[in-house]
């Protein structure tokens, strides 16, 4: 193993983020470079790691098998938990190199949704790549990968799929886990819209979509304690997580283990916050 190549998979290994589409094309064609150099055990070995990091269990396995020393315990573990996602394929999906737009203008057409005013900003919608909708089967840049819930899973839909009720009616599923405080909301279309097209935000523990007077919220974003405060509304939202003003101020955090989901009333105006722990 030449010693730039194992520096630089030290560096690939710290900076790499699963979720962002450039650092997994950064891996891939890093793996690229590794695999045209000489093929000692070292370099086999971080071919194996890289392999692993991306999800791609297959192809570590057979290179894996031909280098471990079942003698070594922990070569004996890396091969259980290789094994186990050899045998398990669905609990995984593989990282495969990303198609990455260069011109950030959204070509894609975004519907107007009730209960989300603003789906890209509040990061319902993502825009990194373009993709494949599972549904129409058409390219767009705008794209949700929040999935539905159903027995088939759709690793991409677009806005207008999922707006005009097309992608619910494909999958027979609904995009949310459960309606909090829906009592008073006796318009069956209100209901239909927020489980069938609209799309769900991503939780901890499953989405659960709030009510308030008559009719659902508006799901505004994702935030912490901080970002209750740069709002200036940390004493006028009405509390559904279960928590005292006094908690929250120290256990909320955006991206954190206690995460809080904000909505707005869309008759009266209220805020309404939500939250879940991982």
């Amino acid at each position: 193993m030449t010693t730039s190549i194992l520096e630089e998979w030290h560096e690939q290994r710290k900076n790499f983020n699963p979720s962002n589409p450039a650092s997994i094309n950064h891996m891939h064609e890093f793996k690229e470079k590794v695999k045209l150099h000489e093929q000692t055990e070292g370099n086999l070995r971080i071919l194996v790691d890289i392999y692993c990091m991306l999800r791609m269990y297959s192809e570590a396995y057979k290179i894996f098998t031909s280098v471990m020393d079942l003698g070594n315990k922990k070569d004996q573990k890396k091969f259980g938990s290789i094994k186990y996602y050899i045998d398990n394929p669905n609990c995984v999906k593989p990282l495969y190199p990303c198609k990455i737009r260069e011109d950030k203008t959204i070509k894609t057409v975004i519907p107007k949704f009730k209960y989300l005013p603003d789906p890209v900003q509040s990061k319902i919608f993502e825009t990194e790549e373009v993709v494949t909708c599972d549904c129409c089967e058409q390219e767009v840049d705008v794209y949700y990968t929040g999935g539905i819930y159903a027995i088939e899973e759709a690793e991409y839909l677009c806005p207008t799929c999922i707006h005009s009720g097309a992608a619910a009616k494909k999958y027979d599923g609904s995009f949310q886990q459960d309606l909090i405080n829906d009592e008073t909301v006796v318009n069956a279309n209100f209901t239909e819209e927020i489980m069938c097209r609209t799309p769900g935000y991503v939780s901890w523990q499953g989405n659960n979509w709030m009510a308030h007077c008559s009719d659902y919220c508006a799901f505004i974003g994702y935030v912490g304690w901080s970002e209750l405060v740069e709002l200036d509304i940390t004493e006028q939202f009405e509390n559904y997580t279960g928590f005292s003003t006094e908690e929250l101020s120290e256990s909320l955090m955006n991206n954190g283990h206690h995460q809080g989901y904000l909505f707005q009333c869309l008759q009266c105006g209220r805020y309404v916050l939500y939250s879940d722990f991982s």
